[in-house]
């Protein structure tokens, strides 16, 4: 399988002395105008960019890291994208407050550089403040379709569909539909949750005609891995600004400090304080009010 290795070596020794190595073994120039260098290999692109980044592209990826980079952790190896792909995924699934985000994001064939230069991988392994400033850059250069189910909305709808998958479902055929009716890809990468019948039929009823691949872990694809980073920053925007009206800020997730926020809000407000921010079917409500959902 093609791939994607990222290093990060200092720029003026480890970088100028490998350049200077790989032109004595033969290695080509290779011509990236972004890059401060780049050569072309058996079987790989080698690009090197001021910030230190070096990007291995190709089938020869892990053998190029394996000669010329020993000892260098490179991370999780990006697969290559030989087409353009619409990559989808969520964020708040698991956050009892905040909302439910579906994201897709269109990246054309050969971007894996530039992504990597981004610093886009995985958005669980990113800081909050770097994945906020990595979607900033892939919201401003690729077609892409959030949609952010606040709570208010959520908890309606969790009512309708009567199951969280079902309803992620729904709201990620929404996303791919914003971005295909824009763009023309029609190939879909979306990281699986629940049967696969699920998102296929979702699409279906939106009538949105796409061939859909669905696996898990499968943020290794840089554009599920640039779709996560996007879903994941818009929740977290969302959930700063419900904190800001609400006068105290929310955690994420669902555990200890998260029980004790939402008794404090419960307390003041009651249920309809919880409503305004948080999921509902969570078992943290049934906890603090002793009530079944």
């Amino acid at each position: 399988m093609s791939g994607t290795v990222v290093v990060t070596i200092d720029p003026k020794t480890a970088g100028e002395r490998l350049r200077k190595d790989l032109e004595g073994s033969g290695y080509e120039p290779h011509r990236n105008p972004n890059a401060r260098w780049a050569f072309r290999g058996p079987g790989v692109v080698i690009s090197f960019y001021a910030s230190g980044k070096l990007v291995a592209q190709g089938k020869g990826a892990a053998d190029f890291a394996a000669t010329w980079l020993p000892g260098v952790d490179s991370g999780p190896r990006m697969e290559t994208l030989d087409e353009d792909l619409i990559g989808t995924d969520e964020s708040g699934k698991g956050d009892y407050f905040g909302p439910l985000v579906a994201a897709a994001v269109c990246i054309p064939a050969g971007q894996e550089a530039v992504l990597a230069e981004l610093g886009v991988r995985d958005s669980k392994e990113m800081t909050d403040a770097s994945a906020a400033r990595a979607a900033a850059a892939i919201r401003a250069g690729y077609a892409h379709e959030v949609v952010t189910i606040g709570p208010e909305r959520y908890n309606e709808l969790y009512e309708e569909f009567e199951n969280l998958n079902y309803m992620l479902a729904w709201a990620t055929a929404k996303a791919v539909k914003g971005v295909t009716d824009e763009h023309p890809c029609r190939n879909v990468l979306s990281d699986k949750f629940g049967n696969e019948r699920l998102i296929a039929n979702a699409l279906v009823k939106a009538g949105v005609e796409v061939s859909l691949t669905q696996r898990t872990k499968a943020e290794i694809n840089p554009a599920v891995a640039a779709a996560s980073i996007v879903a994941r920053a818009e929740f977290l925007s969302h959930l700063a600004a419900l904190g800001k009206a609400c006068g105290t800020k929310l955690p994420k997730g669902a555990g200890s400090p998260v029980l004790s926020v939402a008794r404090r809000l419960y307390q003041d407000g009651g249920k309809d304080a919880l409503r305004r921010v948080a999921k509902l079917h969570f078992k943290t409500t049934a906890t603090i009010t002793q009530e079944l959902f």
